[in-house]
């Protein structure tokens, strides 16, 4: 490469020579070019601008050739393995992104120094979950990091790790931690070595650790406790909401360290209650609750004399079973009443289980037939005996379980309420003898409680199995702005909350179920720690610590590329000395 460099200077001392003479009409140009061409030293490089741009190519492909490299610290280890902390404290903001999206960002860092090194991804949710095993593809490993997302749950940092422990090979694998708060009595007993990378810093976050609500005389009051977990003193406003409608606001004004008990004296009635916290503080999962005006295990009221079986089975359940009177049921209790009746009249306006009690009986000859129903959901209905049956109430119902034409269980609705008949006396069957019955009072208590549109509460991402009707097996799930997220066919799959903590609808036909899904109690107060290294030692010997990094040639390269593009356009402009 030397020789080619000294053959384009010695072209140059050979070339063609002119003479300069001055040219009358160029003169007018020359008091134009002379502030161009005040520095002779520009005018010389103008002169020979080919020469100097093919030396500076020849230079650059001879540092090149030579492939020029320095040394840098290598990761250590045969097998690295990753863990990352996807739990609610790591949405908390740092400046302007998230720790979670910092931790991303490290994790994308150490995969661009990798040597061959295979690697191990663990996302350490409730149930740590492998993403990746032993993965040496650079493109796949960062595409997995890419679509990782927040699961909003508390992470089981332990079970991770002795994961981890278990995949490891020996003195050949090195640990990397992503979180916000491990610390090592998290880590005491392991033998590989670990690096923590404890991503964010202290935040001044104000939390709402409890609210709800529950009826006082006649009146819905509610309660709620906040806590300021800084030092400082804070100004913030806390609101209550239903459907977007503002019930409640007062700004209250919170010391450092100090929890705050917040009485609200009276609400309107509505499907369910949201509070919040309207302050910017850099963590905002902790920021709302949810509390529903609804019994999610409503009591059992049992009006008049009722059949033993029928009485033990709801015992036997955990249920609370309450025995009353009629005239004793205001609209401020929640829970379903239980009665044995022929007529509909002078029943209070709640949910109802009713087994006639007509005179006029039906004497049964062909076999039971039962539909698709979540009422008779694991109940083997071909080995029930029914002698006789009663004349069905007058209304407008969906029959469960029949002979022939005659409807033996039926379900419906009486003024917005939910409703169950049963046809026939306990005492004439022998399904209080067999297996399937508590069955079908558990699937009726399920059912009826329901039909209270409140569904319960969820943590992030939780699975459910939830009895449904036939006909009202697909589910929409929309957020609190009306979007839809998902639709979930519960014949065929479980019901998924969704990963973010707030107040959702599931709307399946007509009818809107609410359900509110909780952050951690443990996720409200977003700790940081130190990151630290442990075990350094027991990292294999046999692996270098430094590496040669020698891309620069490619840059090099390249450059003389571009160079030697500009050196054709001047050569094709014609500016030549």
């Amino acid at each position: 490469m030397s020789f080619f460099i000294a053959a384009v200077i010695l072209f140059y001392f050979f070339r063609k020579q002119y003479e300069e003479k001055k040219i009358p009409s160029n003169l007018l140009w020359e008091q134009i070019l002379n502030e161009w061409q005040a520095s002779p030293w520009l005018k010389k490089l103008q002169q020979n601008l080919l020469f100097w741009l093919q030396i500076i190519v020849l230079i650059l492909l001879m540092l090149a050739l030579t492939r020029p490299f320095w040394m840098e610290d290598d990761l250590q280890g045969e097998h690295l393995i990753f863990i990352i902390d996807s739990s609610a404290s790591m949405s908390a903001k740092d400046e302007k992104t998230t720790r979670f999206v910092q931790a991303k960002e490290e994790m994308l860092s150490l995969v661009d120094r990798l040597n061959g090194q295979g690697v191990t991804l663990i996302k350490a949710g409730q149930k740590p979950e492998i993403l990746l095993s032993n993965e040496t593809d650079e493109g796949v490993i960062k595409k997995i990091i890419h679509e990782l997302q927040l699961t909003y749950d508390h992470e089981s940092m332990e079970q991770a790790v002795n994961l981890a422990t278990s995949l490891s090979s020996g003195k050949g694998t090195s640990i990397h931690i992503f979180s916000d708060s491990v610390h090592k009595k998290v880590l005491s007993g392991v033998e590989q070595y670990i690096e923590v990378h404890n991503i964010g810093k202290e935040i001044n976050n104000l939390t709402l650790l409890s609210f709800g609500v529950a009826p006082v005389a006649e009146n819905i009051s509610g309660v709620a406790v906040l806590e300021n977990q800084s030092l400082k003193k804070h100004e913030l406003t806390f609101q209550i909401h239903s459907e977007k409608e503002l019930l409640f606001e007062k700004k209250l004004s919170m010391n450092g360290q100090e929890q705050f008990v917040l009485q609200i004296p009276s609400l309107p009635k509505k499907p369910y209650y949201e509070a919040t916290i309207n302050k910017d503080d850099g963590y905002v999962v902790d920021n709302h609750l949810t509390s529903i005006y609804t019994e999610t295990n409503p009591t059992i009221y049992m009006i008049g004399d009722i059949n033993p079986f029928a009485v033990k089975g709801f015992q036997t359940l955990g249920v609370e079973v309450l025995q009353t009177d009629a005239e004793n049921i205001t609209d401020n209790m929640n829970g379903i009443v239980i009665k044995e009746t022929s007529t509909l009249k002078q029943l209070p306006e709640k949910p109802l289980i009713l087994f006639n009690s007509s005179h006029e009986k039906i004497e049964l000859t062909e076999p039971l037939m039962a539909e698709n129903d979540s009422l008779l959901q694991f109940v083997d209905h071909e080995k029930i005996y029914i002698s006789s049956a009663v004349k069905e109430m007058a209304g407008e119902w969906e029959t469960v379980l029949k002979s022939g034409s005659v409807p033996l269980i039926q379900k419906g609705k009486r003024g917005g309420q939910p409703i169950i008949v049963v046809n026939f006396s306990l005492t004439d069957s022998d399904w209080p003898l067999q297996p399937g019955f508590p069955i079908f009072l558990y699937n009726s208590y399920q059912w009826l409680s329901q039909q209270t549109d409140f569904l319960g509460y969820f943590w992030p991402g939780e699975e459910k199995s939830i009895s449904v009707s036939k006909g009202y097996s697909d589910w929409a799930i929309y957020n609190d702005e009306d979007e839809n997220l998902y639709t979930l066919d519960l014949q065929e799959e479980s019901f998924k909350a969704p990963l973010l903590p707030g107040t959702y609808q599931a709307v399946a036909g007509d009818k809107i179920n609410y359900f509110s899904v909780l952050v951690d109690d443990r996720e409200k107060h977003p700790a940081f720690e130190e990151s630290f290294k442990m075990n350094e030692d027991q990292v294999s010997e046999t692996r270098e610590t430094k590496s040669r990094n020698d891309q620069i040639w490619f840059w090099l390269a390249f450059v003389a590329l571009l160079l030697l593009a500009l050196e054709w356009e001047v050569y094709r402009r014609g500016f030549r000395g």
